[in-house]
């Protein structure tokens, strides 16, 4: 019998569960190659410390972006050394992979995310929405008649859904995330403070002082960069209320889309939201603040996942376990 295997390829970070070990690999989406001899050069979390750092012949990539493969041969390559450091593909034991992707994606997105997991060296693929398989994960009653709402929140997309009785009754994606949080926080700083960071300096900003909430302080933190007048380095002081300044806007377009999905949803469906509230998962669930703004913004009960960063592909590994979670029957197709 072939290995049955869940795959979650987000925007920051990379996931693999396995029957026989769960989750058997956290590491950043990244891959470093070499222009001349095109060998792969390093993948996860030590090509991730080179994204910005390398020479001209080496290239450094995130090959998924919005929750979507945006270079496909890396991204391939990648798999396939990640599946190979696990022991999970060899020339004789190809694995069956489960891939989560965002639910409304075209057709040429989903091949392109196919064709990515076999040429990693899968035998079969299917593929599920990673918003419910998150819902899944987070421990909702995904089978049950009552509704139940879950707000994902990754690196690149965030995906509200409605789930009732095995399936989505409603959903809506907006390409907001985590790595949007970062470019409005240094746009910013750059608009506001004449202060030129990086991306990485924005994300440190974000995780140590960062809050969603106006109401809370969470101190200032001394950052280092260049002055956008004299281009010479410097530094400044920044409050942790600049930076709930710096993500507001994104934090409501986040709120507008978990409304709308809401909207769309039939009225008794609506009640039971209303009465159960709204379960957040994903990464950026971690920010400070953030389920206080949610609820405030959307006047729902926002509960936060007990493992939101693992919610996906917790989801993928019970859903692989139990098929039936899941209302459509899965359809791996074969290579």
């Amino acid at each position: 019998m072939a290995r049955m295997v869940g795959l979650d390829l987000g925007s920051s970070y990379t996931r693999i569960w396995t029957q026989d070990g769960g989750i058997v690999l956290r590491c950043p989406s990244a891959a470093v190659i070499d222009s001349q001899s095109h060998e792969l050069v390093a993948v996860g979390a030590e090509a991730r410390k080179m994204l910005g750092k390398t020479p001209q012949d080496i290239l450094a990539y995130r090959p998924i972006r919005d929750g979507l493969v945006s270079e496909f041969e890396v991204a391939a390559r990648m798999v396939y050394a990640l599946f190979r450091n696990k022991q999970i593909c060899s020339t004789f034991n190809r694995p069956v992979v489960l891939l989560a992707t965002p639910y409304r994606i075209d057709q040429s997105q989903r091949l392109t995310a196919e064709n990515t997991v076999f040429e990693g060296g899968a035998r079969a693929v299917a593929q599920i929405p990673a918003v419910f398989a998150a819902a899944v994960g987070a421990g909702l009653r995904v089978t049950s008649p009552y509704g139940s709402m879950v707000l994902n929140m990754g690196a690149g997309l965030s995906e509200a859904a409605i789930v009732s009785s095995g399936g989505i009754i409603a959903a809506h994606s907006i390409r907001v995330g985590g790595e949007k949080l970062d470019a409005a926080i240094a746009n910013y700083l750059k608009q506001h403070r004449n202060l030129v960071i990086g991306i990485p300096t924005a994300e440190s900003l974000k995780v140590q002082i960062g809050t969603a909430s106006p109401r809370a302080d969470r101190g200032r933190m001394t950052v280092y960069g260049r002055n956008a007048r004299t281009g010479l380095a410097c530094h400044e002081e920044v409050t942790s209320a600049e930076i709930c300044e710096a993500i507001t806007p994104a934090i409501d377009a986040i709120a507008r889309a978990t409304l709308s999905v809401l909207e769309n949803a039939p009225p008794e469906i609506a009640s039971d939201i209303h009465r159960y509230g709204l379960m957040l998962c994903g990464g950026c669930a971690n920010l400070h603040g953030l389920p206080e703004a949610i609820a405030a913004k959307t006047r729902l009960r926002v509960t936060v996942a007990r493992r939101p960063m693992d919610c996906t592909i917790e989801g993928l590994g019970r859903i692989i376990k139990t098929p039936g979670l899941w209302d459509a029957s899965l359809e791996y197709r074969l290579r």
